[in-house]
């Protein structure tokens, strides 16, 4: 029988098993090559208001849910969007509703009207992410990877834990923050010294002759095995431990091949730290490793100086998740990537006595794909002029008084039929919704 401190031994050179919180070595799968699965968090909640749900000053519960004019929203293709707020109408130098919506339209499915029944972050947050506001359910992340790369070393890399992340122990889920890098460097590569291949604790020689006194160790505790199904389960370990380190530290190579973000974003830190940790995402899905990542841009909870504070702030993500989808594009991965993007509430449809804006349980989120997933240049749902949500057609998706008003179970059933899970049986039967799927994504 193998002692503790053996084990331990023969897990801190390059050919034992690799330990790190959250991996783990499982059954052998081959790299997954795609579709790849990118959520992207506004995390506070944002204001629909403020680009993809335009209404301007007029409407709202005191008539100004907006300081912008109606006349001056405008619309390519289907989508309509929102100008920007009066005290930045003259400032060229910010990112804009235009420039994002004029690039990506074509891709761009907005899904306005969700009706999430709470004004609570932790709510809120678990109803966008998880399709519930009361079931313990893992996310649309959780579920996509389990299904696609649950026996892969990385299924799912998030940059934090939180209900976006939930898993419920279907896969391991490794929370990649961009301070974590280096480390994942020493557990990929545990004999270089700085995680460089200049400085190593041992010379290649000597590990060369370590790796394969381990390899001989083994290969006698196999020979020693008298049960076929043991020795078999020894086997597929093995088989699933190398594979689980090459894709490991292809990861961080990927990792050391990393992009730089354009000028704008480079130039605003926000939108900078946005784009880098999907780098960290693009890296895991490039390496054949990962199904599903997570990214969140945080302080969209703005109750004081809502527009003075928050435009800035969604222009930032907007300017981030325009660098991404460019650079996806030019890495060859952008036919293959859908791109998630939603926060756990609105924002009130009017202005408090601080000038900023309070929860409001009516909030949007936009989908992004190639059109082999789904037809873009669509908005479906809608909301009245106070920003409420309507009901919609069960067909149309359109304004109907007898249709069903819109909310997370529906969205999460239409991500689930795009994901191709929600026939799966191990969907259905632990985490099921009543609700039938809707053409969101036709």
């Amino acid at each position: 029988m193998m002692k503790r401190r053996d084990f331990l031994r023969l897990a801190a050179t390059g050919s034992g098993m690799l330990l790190c919180g959250g991996v783990r070595l499982a059954q052998a799968q081959q790299a997954y090559n795609g579709p790849f699965w990118l959520l992207v968090e506004a995390d506070g909640g944002w204001d629909p208001t403020s680009f993809c749900d335009p209404k301007g000053f007029g409407l709202g519960a005191n008539g100004d849910i907006n300081n912008y004019d109606q006349n001056d929203i405008r619309q390519v293709g289907n989508i309509r969007y929102a100008p920007p707020p009066d005290m930045f109408a003259n400032d060229t130098n910010l990112y804009s509703n235009r420039d994002f919506f004029e690039a990506h339209y074509q891709k761009l499915v907005v899904i306005n009207g969700i009706n999430q029944g709470t004004n609570s972050h932790s709510v809120g947050a678990s109803a966008i992410w998880t399709g519930s506001k009361v079931l313990d359910y893992p996310s649309i992340a959780a579920l996509v990877a389990a299904e696609n790369a649950g026996d892969l070393a990385l299924p799912y890399v998030a940059t934090r834990s939180a209900a976006i992340s939930k898993t419920n122990d279907l896969v391991p889920q490794a929370v990649v923050t961009l301070s974590d890098i280096r480390a994942l460097g020493e557990i990929a590569y545990p004999n270089r010294v700085n995680t460089s291949q200049a400085s190593q604790y041992h010379t290649d020689v000597a590990q060369s002759l370590i790796g394969a006194a381990a390899a001989a160790r083994r290969q006698r505790q196999l020979e020693a095995q008298r049960l076929l199904r043991l020795e078999k389960a020894l086997a597929a370990h093995d088989a699933a431990r190398n594979r689980d380190v090459s894709a490991m530290r292809d990861f961080v190579t990927a990792l050391d091949s990393t992009s730089a973000p354009n000028s704008y974003v480079n130039s605003h830190s926000a939108a900078a730290r946005l784009f880098q940790k999907a780098q960290i995402a693009f890296a895991a899905f490039e390496s054949g490793t990962a199904a599903v990542a997570q990214v969140t841009m945080p302080e969209f909870d703005t109750h004081q100086n809502h527009d003075q504070r928050h435009y800035p702030r969604l222009m930032d993500h907007l300017a981030a998740i325009d660098n991404i989808i460019t650079d996806a594009n030019s890495r060859g991965i952008g036919n293959r990537l859908i791109i998630v993007m939603g926060s756990e509430m609105g924002r009130t449809n009017k202005y408090n006595s601080d000038n900023g804006k309070d929860h409001w349980p009516h909030t949007s989120m936009m989908v992004w794909g190639d059109s082999r997933f789904f037809a873009g240049n669509r908005v479906v749902g809608a909301t009245d002029n106070l920003h409420r949500s309507v009901r919609v057609n069960r067909s149309t998706l359109q304004p109907d008084n007898n249709g069903v008003e819109l909310t997370p179970e529906y969205i999460h059933q239409a991500l689930r039929s795009l994901a191709g899970i929600d026939q799966n049986p191990s969907v259905t039967s632990n985490f099921p919704f009543g609700q039938e799927v809707l053409p969101i994504f036709a």
